[in-house]
């Protein structure tokens, strides 16, 4: 039987109070001010608003599994027919003259997904935050759980997409865009008319009086929407097309429908919390641990940009080939998912090598000696101004040039992936009707308590029983959703073009 163990991660001492002035340990502590703490605009559930509980909605939401009656809804797909048929006199005769009736089936699976908070009595009394950190606390695992479902979402693109559903911008591969191959007009045309013939047809987005709106939907991080705001086409048709006066979208932001589609942009927060930055559609992670020397060794890279919370969180989780639980399958495929090279940079924003950069890369994940561990990176090879040992003069298509590269980083220095050229890779999402099915269980957001000790400690959860999975054919295709990978341009960070 494993061991219970009470230790409760939050107290008043953990917060600052100690009693001792002298040293500043008090300076948390609460004297008079105002009430509340004060808590940051942060992401949520992010695709709830597409949600639908009909099949022409984008999300169609399924709440057949609310009754806790099972955890899998099948849905069963039936082919159309096809066939010869019949033209004037010619009668059925043998068995081939009839259309076969042709059934598939996938599958919803749904389970729990929990968070929690451990706190004690001392903590709100001596804190002066009495009722305050409850109410806090409720939120704050609300908040959680709407992340939660949101990077399951984008993890799903990520991970479960299969590689016919992925295009490159400009039609080529990963390790062959360069600088100038961002999401543009031109790509997001090129995918609606790719993703229709799939059977990924608009879907109902909103109304217009008694007549729906179909559209097929692209989800972009902002940050990769940069380049398409630069985008001398789409700046042509907002001249030329879009409505005259201080209404035009150049001045009113936004984007304007796209052949049809639409353009709905995705904030990924630089949060001040212990977890990952960005998202998969943009991932992020700032150096953390210690700043790195330059030198020939391997390096482990990790996350968190400060000297203490390294080890707190998957800080590269969005990064490929990390480790990635889903709710409903489990962990994540290894041989499937972390296979080949993968590089990234660390861009210096700090010091006197401010605006240099370095080049890594990463093999294969092995736990605990190779690849992305999630809250660390173990680096095979990197960017040096001489070949010795795991430095290398010319890192994939990269070569060392002294006056743009270093190799040694400040402690909070900028981490992004790119590919074999060294530019920085982003991904953009295309959904049309159906393109995900959500499964609700009987509990869906529930927020629970425990006391312990007399009541002096106070256990708060939250559970939701959940899952998700993507429309597919009698051939188990995905048919309704597609990735778009491209170059992004990521602002404050200056790269040499590549073309």
């Amino acid at each position: 039987m494993a061991a219970y163990i009470q230790t409760s991660p939050n107290t008043a001492t953990t917060l600052g109070f100690s009693g001792d002035t002298a040293t500043g340990k008090i300076a948390n502590v609460r004297q008079l001010w105002k009430k509340g703490a004060i808590l940051a605009e942060q992401n949520e559930d992010f695709f709830q608003q597409m949600e639908g509980r009909g099949e022409k909605s984008l999300i169609w939401a399924q709440s057949d599994l609310s009754k806790g009656e099972g955890s899998i809804l099948n849905f069963t797909t039936q082919a159309g027919f096809y066939g010869r048929g019949k033209k004037g006199d010619s009668l059925f005769e043998t068995s081939t003259d009839y259309e076969t009736i042709r059934q598939g089936n996938f599958q919803l699976k749904i389970d729990f997904l929990r968070n929690a908070v451990r706190t004690n009595k001392r903590m709100e009394e001596l804190m002066g935050m009495k009722g305050d950190i409850e109410s806090g606390v409720n939120v704050e695992l609300g908040k959680w759980l709407g992340r939660q479902k949101t990077t399951q979402v984008f993890a799903m693109f990520a991970h479960k997409l299969p590689a016919a559903n992925v295009l490159y911008a400009g039609g080529k591969q990963l390790n062959t865009l360069k600088t100038a191959d961002i999401f543009r007009w031109d790509e997001a045309v090129i995918a609606g008319h790719t993703l229709m013939p799939m059977g990924g047809i608009p879907a109902e987005i909103q109304k217009k009086g008694l007549d729906p709106i179909l559209s097929q939907t692209f989800v972009s991080a902002t940050t990769n929407l940069l380049g398409f705001k630069l985008d001398s086409a789409y700046k042509q048709v907002l001249r030329e097309g879009d409505v005259r006066g201080q209404n035009n979208t150049i001045f009113r932001g936004g984007y304007p429908s796209i052949d049809g589609h639409t353009i709905v942009p995705y904030n990924p927060i630089n949060h001040d919390g212990v977890g990952p930055m960005g998202s998969f559609l943009n991932p992020l992670a700032y150096l953390g641990n210690a700043a790195l020397t330059a030198g020939t060794t391997a390096r482990t890279v990790y996350g968190g940009g400060n000297a203490t919370d390294h080890t707190e969180a998957d800080y590269f989780e969005y990064f490929a080939g990390a480790p990635f639980t889903f709710i409903d399958t489990g962990a994540v495929d290894a041989t499937a998912f972390r296979s080949g090279t993968k590089y990234f940079i660390i861009y210096n924003t700090t010091g006197a090598d401010a605006g240099k950069w370095g080049m890594y890369a990463y093999e294969n994940y092995a736990a605990a000696t190779a690849g992305n561990q999630g809250s660390s990176i173990i680096c095979s090879a990197h960017l040096g101004v001489a070949s010795s040992g795991v430095a290398v003069t010319t890192l994939g298509g990269v070569t060392w040039d002294a006056a743009l590269n270093t190799g040694a980083h400040p402690l909070g220095s900028l981490i992004f992936p790119c590919n074999s050229f060294g530019v920085p890779i982003g991904s953009t999402l295309v959904m049309g009707r159906s393109a995900i099915l959500r499964g609700y269980g009987s509990l869906r957001a529930d927020h629970t308590m425990d006391t312990l000790n007399g009541k002096f400690i106070t256990d708060r959860y939250i559970t939701s029983i959940f899952g998700q999975t993507f429309k597919k054919d009698r051939l188990d295709r995905v048919i309704s959703a597609l990735r778009i990978d491209h170059a992004i341009s990521i602002p404050g960070v200056s790269l040499p073009t590549r073309s």
